[in-house]
């Protein structure tokens, strides 16, 4: 999904639950072989594409800031309930962003949760630069709870999935190429796409993420974002060949997307 894409999406709340259910507008940096065309409604031929939603373990859809206790492995996740969310630098502080949701593209805003601060929340920001923090309100958001965490090694080239903390899924994949690596550090799926055509460039399903490429500012219309995705060229996988992104098998992909929620934190690591 690291070319240029863009495809509709919406998310559905349920509070601990192992889903958080997106369609949204992705545009994302270069990952496939070859740049695609400039970025466009649907360019790629995705479409969204919610995931499974398992019951929720809690009879609660609103839980006060005071009320979470995570259990080991668990993420917090505050999606948007406003129509534009100011974001600040810290607790008091000035603005530093004040983001639209939908955004731009249309897709629901959603933040990854750090910790707890006064009457919000520092939260992880679907923003350059690549692992932005920032303050929301408790009032501008919904809390909801994902037992699900990813984790990418470079070296490796696999990526670990882990529900509950407990590690369940690693499958191999491809990565940056030299001249485009993919970027390090922490950071969280922000939608997940099903693409009309299966065996197109991004396989059956994409995920978007907040993480950035350093190499490209813009691509191809996009601002630079890196996914998580499919592929039409399994030899790609275990080599590295994108420009940035992270390419998974055609199996593993959709593996991901009937298990794995929008939202789930995604740890890149050397």
């Amino acid at each position: 999904m690291c070319d240029a894409t863009a495809a509709p999406e919406h998310l559905l709340s349920a509070s601990r639950s192992r889903s958080l259910v997106m369609t949204a507008v992705v545009l994302v940096a270069g990952c496939a072989a070859a740049p695609a065309p400039p970025a466009r409604h649907a360019a790629a031929g995705l479409t969204s594409s919610p995931s499974p939603s398992p019951p929720s373990t809690s009879p609660s859809a609103s839980v006060r800031p005071s009320g979470w206790a995570l259990s080991r492995g668990e993420s917090l996740i505050a999606v948007a309930n406003r129509s534009s969310v100011a974001v600040r630098g810290r607790s008091g502080g000035p603005v530093r962003w004040r983001l639209a949701n939908p955004n731009a593209s249309g897709a629901p805003l959603v933040f990854l949760v750090v910790a707890q601060r006064g009457d919000g929340w520092d939260v992880q920001v679907p923003a350059r630069p690549n692992g932005a923090v920032g303050w929301v309100r408790d009032t501008d958001v919904t809390l909801q709870v994902d037992p699900y965490a990813l984790r990418a090694s470079l070296r490796g080239r696999t990526l670990a999935v882990y529900d509950e903390g407990r590690r369940v899924q690693v499958f191999p994949i491809g990565i940056g190429r030299p001249s485009a690596p993919t970027p390090t550090g922490s950071f969280f799926v922000t939608e997940l796409l099903e693409a009309a055509n299966p065996n197109g460039p991004y396989g059956p399903y994409a995920y978007g993420t907040s993480a950035f490429s350093d190499v490209y500012s813009e691509f191809e219309g996009g601002p630079g974002q890196i996914g998580v995705h499919g592929t039409s060229d399994p030899s790609s996988i275990g080599r590295n060949v994108s420009h940035g992104c992270l390419r998974l098998r055609t199996r593993d992909i959709s593996w991901l997307a009937h298990h794995v929620p929008a939202g789930t934190p995604l740890v890149i690591t050397p």
